[in-house]
């Protein structure tokens, strides 16, 4: 149909053709033919109408079709741009979680390390507690040092299951480490008397 529109006459070649047809028309003066081309010059002068309506309608669809080729490129280098982002954070998101199984495993581990040494502690303390006095009764066999250490080191322990949220294993190591200061509390002894007990010797 764009073929077509091109290659139909001028709108000034439209005019000659209608001043001739009605000029035509004029010298006949009457008669089927004068009717016949004033009729043609009718027709002819519509579908002149016609033609400039659909050339200017082809112009507006032109137009349009322009700025939409525009925006539909605008439209594709945004989606291009969407999806590069959406793989950057698709491989960020990957090395994040990767870093969090790492540390998981991480803390797993040493939780396992603590409540290990936990374990093998309160083991000790029962033998010790289980052993009959090598000494007098009302003396104690272990060096208070050693009872300070063991108690700083179910406290420690605490704090560590506190931490990474081992409730029990907590609350294990603070009940241990209570049971060292109450011994080392029945025992009458401190540690004044045990530093002068050093000192002298």
């Amino acid at each position: 149909m764009t073929d077509l529109i091109s290659t139909s006459p001028t709108p000034d070649e439209t005019e000659d053709s209608l001043r001739f047809l009605r000029r035509f028309a004029d010298l006949m003066s009457t008669g089927s033919n004068s009717d016949n081309l004033l009729r043609a010059a009718t027709t002819l002068e519509v579908q002149a109408g016609f033609l400039k309506e659909t050339r200017e309608l082809l112009g507006v669809e032109r137009i349009r079709g322009g700025a939409n080729a525009e925006r539909r490129k605008a439209l594709e280098a945004g989606i291009g741009e969407f999806e590069r982002e959406i793989l950057a954070l698709k491989s960020k998101l990957a090395k994040q979680q990767l870093h969090s199984d790492q540390v998981v495993a991480e803390m797993e581990k040493r939780q396992g390390e603590f409540l290990s040494r936990a374990e093998a502690a309160e083991a000790r303390l029962a033998a010790i507690a289980a052993a009959p006095p090598a000494v007098p009764f009302g003396s104690i066999a272990v060096p208070l040092s050693t009872l300070r250490v063991a108690k700083a080191q179910f406290e420690s322990f605490a704090a560590a299951f506190e931490k990474s949220g081992n409730i029990v294993s907590q609350v294990r190591c603070e009940a241990s480490a209570s049971h060292l200061e109450r011994v080392m509390a029945d025992s009458g002894a401190s540690e004044d008397t045990e530093d002068r007990s050093q000192n002298a010797a």
